[in-house]
């Protein structure tokens, strides 16, 4: 026989040795089981109006609390909504965001001058919390009282007549809502 393919035959036959065994290698795994040192639970947020308190909404330059129905605001006119909540926390590394609702001022009807008056307004609406012009919250463990104030001025106009697209404009205060939101 040609050396040639004798040398052919036995290439030919060591390449099927190793293509059999190539489905067969052994792969090895272990695991080890730790011992956790306890368990973790989730914590809490919420935010509900504290009962009993004497907060409410301070009509333009008025001393006293009194309802917004059938106030009419002007131009250079502020209403100031003062609010005492509960906010109950439980959790490490817990803050949150205090905020006016998205629907706490909204147009009375579709009209141009509402949707005006309605803009204006939440446009300028000032909030604190706990008389800090911030919006952060870091609430302790439990529950602990947090006033909101919100501070509303119908803007005066650089541009004489700017304010004419909102008179007559009325808004609902009926979702009017402070919401809380986790960082």
């Amino acid at each position: 026989m040609n050396k040639l393919v004798k040398g052919s035959i036995a290439g030919a036959a060591g390449i099927a040795l190793l293509l059999g065994g190539a489905g067969t290698l052994a792969t090895w795994n272990s695991a080890a089981t730790i011992s956790a040192p306890g368990t973790i639970s989730a914590g809490t947020l919420s935010i509900a109006a504290a009962t009993g308190s004497t907060d409410g909404w301070k009509l333009g330059n008025a001393a006293t609390v009194a309802s917004p129905a059938g106030f009419k605001i002007v131009p250079g006119d502020t209403v100031t909504f003062t609010k005492t909540f509960n906010v109950t926390a439980t959790g490490d590394n817990l803050t949150a965001t205090a905020a006016l609702g998205t629907l706490a001022i909204t147009p009375a009807t579709s009209s141009a001058a509402d949707t005006a008056l309605a803009a204006a307004l939440t446009k300028s609406a000032a909030f604190t919390v706990n008389g800090a012009a911030t919006t952060s919250v870091s609430p302790a463990a439990g529950t602990q009282p947090v006033v909101v104030t919100v501070t509303i001025t119908y803007p005066k106009s650089a541009t004489a007549g700017a304010e004419n697209s909102s008179k007559l404009g009325a808004v609902s205060l009926s979702d009017f809502s402070i919401t809380l939101t986790q960082n």
